[in-house]
């Protein structure tokens, strides 16, 4: 049974192997520890944590300023994918920001990273694009995609 709790910074160690198994190295996107830290160290940061069974499999790290969250991160071990974690994940980062009374959720996604699909599915909305944004270790360049999703 999945379970989706808010996390803090004495988390961090748990979520770091779903960091490290999670992001595609070749384009340099998962987060260190460090960077997870200071995130959550700032007002308005939050993490969220997928449990199965005690066991760590997936989070979300977010953080929220006035009516907005950005939705910074989201990972999946990948041994774990196919079964809903990712949308349980989302789907209480909107419960939680719908109760802090923000009003939209933002993120970016690499142009090309499946990931697009699922977010279009949780609702989100392209708004936008930044050239060039993303540098992959071959040295060459994606555009992120802006999305949003009203709340």
């Amino acid at each position: 049974m999945i379970e989706i709790t808010e996390g803090s910074g004495l988390d961090v160690a748990a979520i770091m192997p779903v960091m490290n198994d999670a992001f595609d190295p070749e384009f340099g996107e998962a987060w260190t520890a460090a960077q997870c830290l200071s995130t959550l160290a700032m007002p308005g940061g939050r993490l969220l944590i997928a449990k199965n069974g005690g066991a760590t499999v997936g989070f979300a790290l977010s953080r929220g300023v006035i009516d907005e969250e950005e939705l910074l991160l989201i990972g999946v071990l990948k041994t774990a994918h196919r079964q809903g974690i990712g949308q349980k994940l989302i789907t209480k980062l909107n419960q939680v920001c719908a109760g802090l009374s923000r009003s939209v959720i933002f993120l970016e996604v690499r142009n090309g990273n499946s990931a697009y699909s699922f977010y279009e599915y949780m609702g989100f909305q392209t708004v936008g694009r930044r050239a060039s944004y993303y540098k992959s270790i071959d040295g060459s360049y994606h555009d992120s995609i802006t999305m949003a999703l009203s709340l």
